[in-house]
């Protein structure tokens, strides 16, 4: 794909420099591509696998190599784990052997563009492109996605190639490349063209393609490959603005193992190189510059590995003195998660399956506030004071602040494309979002308002009346804590629980029903008054147990007569 003859006639270095920016332009927009297609692909089996990355170091570094290799992008890997930590699903001693894996999964993609597939790059372009437009299943249509990414990747690459192919004759050109200046140049330029362009991958793929050509010594091409490294650390910590401070720490680990790895493999340069030539394949039928051009690109890609591998069996023993370091670094701040959003990760939107679970983590955690509002309003609303009530309706805005933040979460996770079983998924989010806030409404308005009025009118409780709406009150809290937990787990058969637990609820309603019926007959003071507050108690409870059968259907795994709309 050679775009000029020469370098040096009129007009040839603009038609070199647009050649070149071109398939750079290709380069990136192929890469961007294959992340979105291979990350829509994983699912939410990313979100499983970095938490159950959380048990030991060795098992973290595994999943960070795992998903950078799947994804092929180390920036995301670090995306998520800071996400996660934000949320509270990792800590940060547990999150530094991901960190590290991340960093080594980079490898694989040296690995892939240092072999020479552009020629098939048209029919990976044509192969995915046909399976986003024929495909119905949504995977097949991602994986299309990142197959058509790939192959718009690696055809940059060839138009990069056929612009730098001049070059091999450009003599002040081959005069600069040739000058000995030691590393540190090589490095500097490998860090600044990664934060320009944001892709370590994007820095190494320019590499191989300039030692494709014969134009990068082996040694200058590992230290800007090296250099990419300390490039990432930029996007990294671009990623923690505005996170709480252990985002931070992780972008601090993420720093400190790149700037002490790449210094300690400059020093081990050479041996690295000499391992490298090595292990990789030679063309000793070839001489000087086509044999550079010949041998490099493998080098190259197999010397980044040794490094970087290097780097996580130096890094691996000190994992937990790391994170202590950065903690020690990053002081960790009274409340930092406070009552805000814990689960709502804006920069996992662009992965649906990512984002809804975590939304659902997000309402089972509002989901808690409103049981222990539920729990205790009947204590209070019977013998509270006025400003114990006050303090009961005023839970509640809390409660209201979430519900505001996952309505706005769910509906920015709505602007995106879905999938079917997704979209299924985002309308249960937004139902039990609903049926939560409208619990937390009727303590606030509803039993509030009892407790308000039993004080205005000065009406005494019975034992007795206090004992019939405290068991009612207790089943109703019972199944609501059920359906929740059939709601975060998704378990059809504890969500049945609720729905079949109709029938005892009526029971003790008509209980109910015939207790302040004699209450009413009875010789007491102010006995209609306290007949109609522990009617409104209970008329509100049972409405609690309403939203609780409703929670429980959105539960997938319910009978089918259960589910049935309107059947209360």
């Amino acid at each position: 794909m050679e775009v000029l003859n020469g370098v040096g006639g009129e007009g040839s270095v603009a038609m070199v420099a647009m050649a070149f920016a071109g398939g750079l332009a290709l380069f990136l927009h192929g890469m961007n591509g294959v992340t979105a297609g291979l990350r829509g692909l994983a699912g939410s089996s990313l979100a499983n696998m970095l938490g159950r990355a959380s048990s030991n170091r060795v098992k973290g570094v595994l999943t960070g190599i795992l998903v950078t290799a799947t994804i092929q992008s180390s920036t995301v890997t670090m995306v998520l784990v800071i996400g996660f930590l934000s949320a509270g699903l990792l800590t940060l001693a547990h999150s530094v052997g991901i960190i590290i894996g991340a960093n080594v999964g980079t490898t694989l993609t040296a690995q892939i563009i240092a072999f020479d597939i552009v020629a098939y790059s048209f029919g990976m372009i044509a192969g995915g492109v046909l399976a986003q437009f024929v495909a119905r299943r949504a995977q097949v249509r991602q994986l299309g996605t990142a197959v058509a990414g790939l192959g718009i990747l690696f055809l940059g690459m060839g138009v990069m190639q056929g612009a730098m192919a001049p070059l091999q004759e450009y003599q002040p050109f081959l005069d600069l490349m040739a000058a000995d200046r030691g590393p540190l140049p090589g490095v500097l330029i490998g860090a600044g063209f990664t934060a320009l362009v944001q892709s370590s991958t994007a820095t190494i793929g320019l590499v191989v393609v300039m030692a494709s050509q014969g134009l990068v010594p082996l040694e200058t091409g590992i230290a800007i490959a090296l250099g990419a490294s300390l490039g990432t650390a930029v996007t990294t910590m671009l990623a923690t603005i505005g996170r709480p401070p252990v985002a931070l720490r992780a972008g601090l680990v993420h720093v400190l193992f790149n700037a002490i790895g790449v210094t300690l493999m400059l020093l081990l340069l050479r041996p690295i190189a000499a391992l490298a030539t090595a292990i990789s394949p030679g063309a000793e039928h070839l001489q000087g510059r086509a044999r550079l051009a010949a041998e490099s690109p493998r080098q190259i890609a197999n010397a980044y590995t040794i490094a970087k591998t290097g780097m996580l069996l130096l890094f691996l023993p000190f994992t937990r003195q790391l994170a202590a370091l950065v903690e020690r670094l990053v002081p960790p701040r009274p409340g930092e998660l406070g009552a805000e959003p814990k689960y709502l990760d804006t920069s996992v939107l662009s992965a649906p399956a990512i984002a809804l679970d975590l939304a659902r983590k997000e309402l089972a955690r509002m989901g808690r506030r409103v049981i222990t509002q539920v729990d205790g309003a009947v204590p209070l609303i019977l013998s509270g004071s006025t400003d114990e009530l006050t303090d009961l309706a005023g839970a509640d805005d809390e409660i209201d602040d979430l519900h505001e933040a996952i309505l706005t979460y769910l509906r920015r996770i709505g602007d995106g494309q879905l999938t079917d079983g997704q979209s299924q998924e985002l309308t249960d989010l937004l139902e039990v979002a609903s049926y939560l806030e409208l619990v937390g409404d009727i303590v606030k308005h509803d039993l509030v308002r009892v407790g308000q009025r039993r004080i205005e009118e000065g009406v005494p409780v019975s034992d007795e009346t206090l004992a019939v709406v405290s068991d009612f009150h207790a089943m109703m809290l019972d199944l609501l804590r059920t359906s929740l937990a059939a709601f975060e787990a998704e378990d059809g058969e504890l969500a049945q629980q609720v729905l079949e637990a109709k029938p005892e609820v009526n029971e003790l309603l008509a209980a109910a029903a015939a207790f302040r019926a004699t209450r009413i007959a009875a010789d007491a003071p102010q006995r209609v008054a306290a007949y109609s507050r522990g009617s409104e108690a209970i008329e509100h409870l049972r409405r609690v147990y309403t939203f609780a059968k409703r929670i429980a259907r959105t539960v997938r795994g319910t009978g089918p007569g259960s589910s049935a709309p309107g059947s209360e």
